[in-house]
C-alpha cells in the first residue's frame, strides 16, 4: 500500500525560486502571475502519497510535478513532502545544476 504523506512543507529555497521566477516572468502581468502562482501550489497540495508523480529525469533522487512550463521538485521524509525547488521547464539543463 503506498506511504500517505502527512503535510507538504515548501521549503525558503523553493519559495525564492517560485517568486523570482514569477517576478521575471510575469512582471509586466499581474494577473497571470496570480493564476500560473495559485496553479503551482495548488499542484504541490494535490500530492497525497509519495510516489504518486514520477520520478524526476535529471535529479531521479526525487519527485516532480509539471505545471505548465514548471517542475516543482520535491522529497517525502517521516511522511512530509518537502517542495525543494521550482524549475522553469524553458530553461536548458545546462542551467539547472543543484537542488539544496
Amino acid at each position: 500500500m503506498p506511504k500517505e504523506l502527512i503535510q507538504v512543507v515548501w521549503t525558503r529555497q523553493a519559495r525564492e525560486s517560485l517568486n523570482a521566477i514569477l517576478d521575471y516572468r510575469y512582471k509586466e502581468i499581474p494577473s497571470a502571475r496570480k493564476i500560473v502562482r495559485k496553479d503551482i501550489i495548488e499542484a504541490s497540495k494535490q500530492i497525497v502519497f509519495v510516489e504518486q508523480y514520477q520520478k524526476d529525469e535529471i535529479f531521479p533522487q526525487y519527485r516532480r510535478i509539471i505545471v505548465r512550463d514548471y517542475k516543482v521538485i520535491y522529497k517525502e521524509q517521516n511522511g512530509i513532502a518537502y517542495i525543494l525547488n521550482v524549475i522553469c521547464t524553458r530553461a536548458g539543463k545546462d542551467t539547472i545544476t543543484k537542488i539544496p
